[in-house]
């Protein structure tokens, strides 16, 4: 009887000690993983279900991040229970992106001066101070969302989150090595950019400055690039003679110009000068599927470069009213031209617009394909680097907001890179595009969008009546 019953305690204690090791392996296992887990990047452990990718970082902050080579301190700035998730996150995401980005969170109700290093201004809770060494840039809470105006509540709600946006560009800010100076010129009915092309300069830590040809003696020695934005009055000769004394200096420019009745000669002498000129009249574009609405509302071909590359592949770009870029055959063997938006080959442009009574293409107007964006570049000193560069857009609509719009942004981003390549050089362009709360617009061409009519007026219906028929006429046969 004691036999047996030692049998069965010694059963017992064994059973229990396999519950007591199973027990503390999977209490190790479980430890271990939990180590593993919190060493994982937070892009594994944590998903993004918002609808637009609110705290995913974009390719542009990717690469920016992975570029680093010095430390960054994003300081977050919120009183405990008051945080921000969608802010939270994002710097979840900066943090895990890079061993160079440490974040920490800064609670103003136990370190009241804390902020006073930074800035003598008030920093609201969720606001981000960006550092590195001695540099230091606030990212307002405010400047993070965009807010716009409902007038069936006349009250602001929030329409944009523009986070990634800004602390991408703080981070930029803290490690550049300088902020260069773009002069947008003034004085001769330049039209002024809308707020989403400021932004993408100011993203882009360049510093806009105004400059008027009539009161100064020449274009500054800080300019690292000057802006021409359609003028709608012509330079004087000493205004035009300014400005290519500049590009033969080894200046950079940006042009826009857009289609004018009166003849502008010396504006037409600064492109002269490097072999460039405007083909007369407009363009139309005869292929559906390149145009949006009306023909003259260009969708061009974008050629990959330094600039195009946040939109080659990304979208399209709306270019209406555009005209032809032609090139000399005579021009300098020291400046080369490069494409970077063409029209398609079924184009043509319109030389005689105040009289033109059809769109369709008729006999003497010229055909395409078009340039309506090209790179020109002038080796002067023969070491076979580009010492001037003119990037020039023959339709100045590129900039108009409505178009930009119409096209979620592209257009602004191409002048984010335009800037960015010329500004900048090589240096990859930290202008990230504000994420949409509300509903984005569906970019269709002509032709898209009659394919989607038809499908929707006549296609669907159809294969319903079809189908009603069908099972009318099988239940009759019952």
């Amino acid at each position: 009887m004691k036999n047996k019953d030692n049998k069965q305690n010694s059963k017992i204690l064994i059973n229990g000690s396999y519950s007591i090791l199973l027990t503390v392996l999977l209490l190790a296992g479980l430890i271990i993983v939990n180590l593993i887990v919190n060493h994982l990047p937070v892009k594994v452990t944590q998903f993004d279900f918002s609808n637009e990718k609110l705290y995913t970082l974009t390719d542009i902050t990717t690469g920016i991040l992975k570029n680093l080579d010095q430390d960054v301190e994003l300081y977050y700035i919120c009183e405990g229970g008051k945080e921000d998730d969608t802010i939270q996150k994002l710097l979840d995401r900066y943090e895990s992106a890079s061993s160079h980005i440490k974040v920490e969170q800064i609670d103003p109700a136990l370190y009241p001066g804390f902020t006073s290093k930074y800035t003598q201004e008030d920093v609201a809770n969720n606001s981000v101070i960006a550092v590195s060494g001695d540099v230091s840039k606030v990212v307002n809470a405010d400047s993070m969302y965009v807010e716009s105006m409902n007038y069936n509540t006349y009250s602001y709600v929030k329409t944009g989150f523009d986070g990634e946006g800004m602390i991408t560009s703080a981070v930029d800010y803290v490690t550049a090595k300088d902020i260069p100076n773009l002069y947008i010129l003034s004085g001769n009915g330049e039209t002024a950019l809308g707020s989403a092309f400021g932004d993408v300069i100011s993203k882009d830590n360049v510093n806009p400055l105004t400059l008027n040809l009539m009161t100064t003696d020449k274009v500054p020695e800080d300019a690292d690039a000057i802006l021409i934005n359609t003028p709608t009055v012509d330079y004087s000769e000493e205004e035009a003679q300014k400005i290519i004394d500049y590009l033969e200096d080894g200046g950079k420019a940006i042009i826009f110009s857009n289609y004018t009745v009166e003849d502008m000669p010396n504006f037409d002498s600064i492109l002269a000068n490097y072999g460039v000129e405007r083909e007369k009249g407009i363009i139309l574009e005869g292929d559906s599927d390149k145009y949006m609405s009306y023909q003259y509302c260009l969708v061009p071909d974008i050629s990959y470069s330094a600039i195009t590359e946040n939109v080659y592949g990304n979208g399209s770009v709306l270019a209406p009213m555009s005209q032809g870029i032609l090139t000399s055959d005579s021009h300098r063997d020291s400046i080369t031209y490069q494409p970077l938006l063409t029209t398609s080959d079924a184009s043509y442009s319109k030389e005689d617009v105040e009289n033109m009574t059809t769109s369709e293409k008729e006999k003497g107007d010229k055909s395409g394909p078009f340039t309506i964006g090209m790179l020109i570049q002038e080796d002067t000193n023969n070491d076979d680097e580009a010492d001037t560069e003119i990037v020039y857009y023959s339709t100045g609509y590129l900039l108009e907001s409505n178009y930009n719009q119409a096209v979620s942004g592209s257009n602004a981003q191409l002048l984010g890179g335009t800037v960015n390549y010329l500004c900048n050089g090589e240096k990859t362009s930290a202008a990230v595009q504000t994420k949409s709360l509300q509903v984005k617009y569906l970019t269709l061409t002509d032709r898209a969008a009659n394919i989607w009519t038809a499908i929707c007026v006549f296609t669907l219906p159809l294969l319903f009546i079809i189908a009603g028929l069908a099972v009318w006429a099988s239940r009759r046969k019952r």
